[in-house]
C-alpha cells in the first residue's frame, strides 16, 4: 500500500463524513411532526367536505346496490352473497381513494415550502422559490419556480373564495420572513 492510497482512503473517509454530517443537518432542516417547525399549515375548505361527501354517497350507494341484487332473481344470474359484499368492498376502495383529497396541504417554514399531494409530498427549499401567484383564471395557485417553472398550489383553491385570499397572504407573510423577494406579487407577476 503506497502511502497515496493511504491518504485518499481518509480522505474519502473525510468526504464520507462530511457527506453525513451534512445530510443528518439536512434532515434536521425538515420538521418531524405535522405541525412542529411549519409558520404556516393550510388545507383546503371546500375540497375536504365535498371528499367527506362524495365518500359516503359512494358507500351508500354500492351498501344499496348490493342489497338491490337479491330482489330480482328472475334474470338467470346468480348472485351469492360472496358478490354482494365484493360490491361493499370495491364501494369502500372507492371511498378511500377519494378520501386521497384530504392528503392536500401546503405548509411553509423554514425548511421551504411544502406541497402534499394525492400520494407524494414536495419540498421545495427557499432558494428554489421564486414567489406565489394566483392567475384570475386559475382553480388554484401557483409557487413560482426558477426558469419560468411552477408547481400548483392545490390546497388553496379558488372555489374556498376568503379563506384563499387569507391563505395567499399568510403565506406571502411567511415568504417575506425567509425570502424577501418571494413575497412581493408584483415583481413575480411581472418576471
Amino acid at each position: 500500500m503506497s502511502s497515496g492510497d493511504g491518504n485518499s482512503g481518509a480522505g474519502q473517509r473525510a468526504r464520507q463524513s462530511a457527506r453525513q454530517s451534512s445530510g443528518q443537518d439536512a434532515k434536521r432542516e425538515i420538521p418531524d411532526s405535522d405541525t412542529q417547525g411549519w409558520d404556516f399549515d393550510y388545507r383546503p375548505r371546500k375540497l375536504r367536505i365535498f371528499a367527506w361527501i362524495a365518500a359516503v354517497a359512494v358507500i351508500i350507494i354500492h351498501v344499496l346496490w348490493a342489497l338491490s341484487l337479491t330482489s330480482g332473481r328472475d334474470s338467470g344470474v346468480t348472485i351469492s352473497g360472496a358478490d354482494q359484499w365484493a360490491f361493499v368492498f370495491i364501494g369502500l376502495i372507492i371511498a378511500g381513494v377519494v378520501l386521497l383529497t384530504l392528503r392536500i396541504r401546503v405548509r411553509a417554514g423554514r425548511a421551504g415550502v411544502e406541497l402534499t399531494g394525492f400520494l407524494q409530498r414536495t419540498l421545495f427549499r427557499w432558494d428554489d422559490v421564486v414567489g406565489f401567484t394566483f392567475p384570475v383564471s386559475a382553480q388554484w395557485a401557483r409557487l413560482e419556480l426558477p426558469a419560468y417553472e411552477h408547481a400548483g398550489i392545490k390546497a388553496i383553491q379558488a372555489m374556498d373564495r376568503d379563506p384563499a385570499v387569507a391563505a395567499m397572504r399568510s403565506l406571502r407573510e411567511v415568504a417575506r420572513k425567509y425570502k424577501p423577494s418571494a413575497a412581493d406579487a408584483e415583481s413575480v407577476a411581472d418576471r
